[in-house]
């Protein structure tokens, strides 16, 4: 099965590089369906240096993408919030209080790079 990232792809639209669909290839099925291998997981370590990441407390109930927003000034990086804190369950909001790891965006598209480079030997 051969894939190659939707970006590369002349007859889909480019997506933003920090979108979650931008680190996984696409495959395209009886030369007409492109669909994704959305079974591949991605993690992060679990111990990130310490001057990568800063910490914040969640003020009020709050979805992922509004963090994400309120940090990164997009919507899109919701996904590396909750891969930085093993949230398995995106569609459930953060709890007022609690305390989130934040990856500094100045690491980010790093970080990006690297987990598509890992992905794309799988």
């Amino acid at each position: 099965m051969e894939g190659d990232f939707q970006n590369n792809i002349n007859d889909l639209p480019k997506l933003n590089s920090t979108r979650y669909e931008n680190i996984f290839k696409v495959y395209k099925k009886d030369n007409f369906y492109y669909y994704y291998n959305l079974i591949q997981s991605v993690y992060l370590p679990t111990l990130i240096d310490d001057e990568k990441v800063f910490y914040m407390v969640i003020s009020s109930r709050m979805p992922w993408t509004t963090i994400s927003y309120n940090v990164y000034r997009t919507i899109d990086l919701w996904w590396l919030i909750c891969l930085a804190n093993n949230i398995f369950n995106p569609v459930e909001f953060a709890k007022a209080g609690t305390s989130v790891k934040i990856i500094k965006s100045v690491y980010v598209n790093d970080i990006i790079k690297d987990i598509k480079t890992y992905l794309a030997t799988k």
